[in-house]
This record gives structure tokens, sequence and C-alpha cells, in this order.
């Protein structure tokens, strides 16, 4: 991704306040006063909103810059790019292209804000921010609409540190509110737009849809870190979220048209081949530098070699990745998701969604007790795919089982990650015995070999502990 993007986390608390509020005059070192208008930007269907993203284009003493924030869990990924231009700037177009799709975006409304505040410093550390802002909605040149709140934003304070200053703050009257962008408290819209949820009681057929659609958004937030390509927690979200999507529908296809069932399968199918290359060179290459950081200044000289050639291997995966996702192909699958979920191509199904969450797991059941021994390592990638298969299943049925399907799926995620972490040793081996063949040099023969090794202790580590963690799941299993 281009230098020119800025980016930081932006971790804010946002205040109510009353008529009057003043910040208290001795928490900090007062802060010049600031005037700038921002103007916000959306999809005709309003996406990013929906996702809880933001685009602005904020001006201030003639200088442009334009931002875009992206929610990260707790707190939002902020990325700057210093332009004046009246066009979103070509690579937040790109980072966008799963919310835009070549439409033109809309402007939601364009915010004046004047800001003062303090900054709170220790031992030469500024440590936070806290802003009072008086923002207007600016129509027509007129102000339509105008409110004020309270922000502290940390720097580089910890959560211990905000603690005094949110006691501060509410003793002078300030009342600590959810996190809402200005723009949705001036345009009065909710954020994140809300998913309508299911009553337990509604038909499956409506407890299908709520659940895809919610793996669909989820799809469709991580897009732009996916394309980032600097946290590759976003790629492994938008993984498991295309992943879901796909194994739900499998689960459920006897409550969907096979046509339908089948194109939407193997599209899904083709997006998330895309993304587990390079999720897995990302897990190899990570793996990597947690286990051999212990090696000898020349086994190191061995190990970089090894490592380089994962690191190339990732690159042109990620390449490929990026290709895919600028695609018609995967625009029009988007589309085609999108508007079926408004008529999902619904069949009458001789089995229940309960009916059909317990056959995925005695399917799993019927697998392991099948095969030879109770666990031959040869198998146990194939247990873990039904495992997944029948973790989601139960997902779906779990506003109708209640406890027993939490207790259950709590079960499911340590059997998969013991049998996820035992995979990830097996590929390990083996893309190092693939490679090996690559390299002359004894030295990084030596260092292969030593690595191949540790990997195998790995899988017969966890091996040991797969039968237990098999009895506590069939225990749950049953109460199904």
């Amino acid at each position: 991704m281009p230098w020119n993007i800025h980016q930081t986390i932006e971790d804010e608390v946002k205040f109510r306040i009353p008529p009057g509020f003043q910040i208290p005059p001795d928490m900090g070192e007062p802060i010049p006063t600031r005037v700038f208008t921002s103007t916000y930007f959306d999809s005709e269907h309003h996406r990013l909103g929906q996702l809880g993203l933001t685009l602005r284009k904020r001006v201030e003493q003639a200088h442009g810059v334009w931002q875009l924030k992206i929610p990260s869990g707790a707190v939002r990924l902020e990325l700057k790019i210093d332009s004046g231009s009246r066009s979103i700037p070509w690579e937040f177009q790109d980072l966008l292209t799963a919310f835009f799709r070549k439409q033109e975006a809309i402007q939601l409304g364009k915010l004046r804000t004047k800001r003062k505040g303090v900054r709170i410093q220790k031992d030469s550390q500024v440590i936070a921010e806290v802003v009072l802002d008086s923002v207007a909605l600016i129509r027509d040149k007129k102000i339509v609409h105008s409110f004020q709140e309270l922000e502290v934003e940390l720097q580089e304070g910890t959560a211990a540190q905000f603690k005094p200053i949110r006691k501060i703050l509410l003793h002078a009257g300030a009342e600590e509110k959810a996190l809402q962008p200005k723009i949705f408290q001036a345009l009065q819209l909710p954020y994140p737009l809300p998913l309508e949820l299911s009553d337990p009681s509604a038909p499956a057929t409506e407890h299908i849809r709520e659940r895809l659609h919610s793996q669909f958004l989820q799809m469709l937030q991580h897009d732009p870190g996916t394309r980032l390509g600097r946290d590759s927690e976003a790629l492994h979200r938008m993984r498991v979220a295309t992943r879901r999507m796909r194994a739900i529908i499998r689960a459920v296809r006897t409550f969907l048209a096979p046509e339908w069932t089948e194109h939407v399968r193997q599209e899904l199918g083709w997006v998330g081949s895309l993304l587990g290359e390079v999720r897995d060179g990302d897990v190899l290459v990570e793996s990597f530098r947690q286990n051999f950081h212990d090696l000898s200044r020349q086994e190191q000289r061995a190990f970089q070699s090894i490592l380089k050639k994962f690191e190339d291997q990732r690159s042109m995966d990620r390449a490929k990745l990026l290709e895919g996702l600028r695609s018609d192909r995967y625009l029009t699958l988007l589309n085609h998701f999108e508007d079926s979920l408004t008529h999902l191509p619904f069949q009458p199904s001789p089995l229940t969604i309960t009916e059909l969450a317990r056959k995925a797991f005695h399917k799993v059941q019927d697998y392991v007790k099948a095969t030879n021994s109770f666990f031959p390592k040869a198998e146990l990638h194939r247990t873990r795919i039904l495992l997944k298969r029948a973790r989601y299943a139960l997902e779906l049925a779990e506003p109708l089982l209640g406890k027993r399907a939490k207790r259950f799926l709590e079960q499911a995620k340590h059997t998969q990650d013991l049998l996820g972490y035992h995979q990830d040793a097996v590929v390990a081996e083996q893309r190092l015995l693939a490679i090996k063949q690559h390299f002359r040099a004894t030295g990084i023969a030596y260092v292969t070999g030593l690595m191949v090794e540790r990997f195998r202790n790995q899988q017969s580590q966890v091996y040991q502990q797969i039968p237990k963690q098999w009895q506590k799941l069939e225990k749950q299993g049953k109460k199904l």
C-alpha cells in the first residue's frame, strides 16, 4: 500500500455534557483553539455507515486531508492522506472497492467544528487530550442543527491512566456515552446501523437469513483491512466470515434451491482459497519467527534464507489475492449475494435447523468411530473440517437450543483449536520438506531438519491432548 497513507490508532471516549459545561481549567495545558470543516461520504446504500466506517475530507486553514476510520475491536484504525482534491483519493477508492462497487460516492453532510481543550502530560509524555467540540451541520451555507460533545482521546496513556480523567469529568457534570461519529449525531442516525435480530420463535428461514447477513457484513467490514495488509487479523476475520457463510449454506442446503447453493458456495470457495493461501503464509511465517529465535548466529543466517523463501511466496499469494479482490468476479459475487439476502431461494426442508445441527455433529462422531485407531494422525485434518461444519451448524441453532448449544460450542472451539495447532505444525513440516530440495547448502539443510523436528514434536504434544478434549466435547454433544 502506498507510503502516503498515514496510519494511527484512535482510542477515544465520548461524553454527553450539560449546557454551559467547561473543561476544568486545572486538568492540563490548554491547546490552541481549532476550527475545521468535515465533509462526509458514503455509498448510495450507506454500506460504510452500516458497518461503522467513516470517510471524510477535513479542511483546516486551507489545508485538506482525507480520513478513513475503520472499527477494530474497541478502537478505530484511522487512515489519513494529505490531499486537497475534491475527489476521493484513489488509494481510499481501492480500499473501499467492496463498498462502492464502481458507483459514485454520495455526500452525507458537512460539519463545522470549533474545538478547544487541554493536553494532559506526565513525565513529558502526552497521556491524553480532552477536547470540547461545538459542532454545526451546514446545509446551503446555513446551520440546520448544532450540538456539543466532549471527547477524551488517549495518546500514549493507558486504560488505568484514563480512570482519574474520567472521574474528574464525571464530577464536573459530563456523562459517558456510546461512541457515535459526529455525522451520525448530526443526522440523528444510529451507529452503526442496527442489524435486526430474529426472535427465537421466528421461522427457520429468518434465522438462516440473519446468520448469512451478519457473516456477509463481517466479510465486508474486514475487506479494507485485508487490502491494506498491515494487520493479519483483518484477513483472518474476513476468511473466517467467508468460510462460515459457505459452511452455513452447506449445512442448510435442504432449505435452499440447489442451483443457487452450488453457485454461491463455488464463488465463496474461490475467495476463501485466495484468502487461505495468504493466511496460511501469515501463520507459517509468524510460527517460524516465534519458534526459532534461539538459534545460533550461524544457524540464524541459514534460517533467514529459509524465512525469505516463505515470505516471497506469501508476497506472491498476496498479489494474487489483491488481483482477485479487484476483479469483476468478486464484485459480482458481492452484488449477487447482497441482492439474494432479500429473496433467498428457500424451499421446504424435511429437517429442522436443530436436527441439521445434531446431524452434523453425529457425522463427526461416526467418522471418528469408523477410523481404525481412535485418532489416526492422518485423519485429524478431516476430523477438523467436519467439526468446523458441525460448529457452524450449531451456531445457527444456538438461539433455539440455548445453554446446551453454548456449552457445546465452547468445547467445540477448544477441540478445533487443538486440531488447528496440530494441522499448522503438519503444514509447516510439509512445506519445509518441499523446499528442502531448493537449497544445497549444508547449513540450510541442517536448519531445515532442525525445524522439521521441532514441528514434529509440536504435533506429538498436541496430539496427546486431543482424546481427553474429545471426551469433553462428546459429553456436551450428548446433551444436544
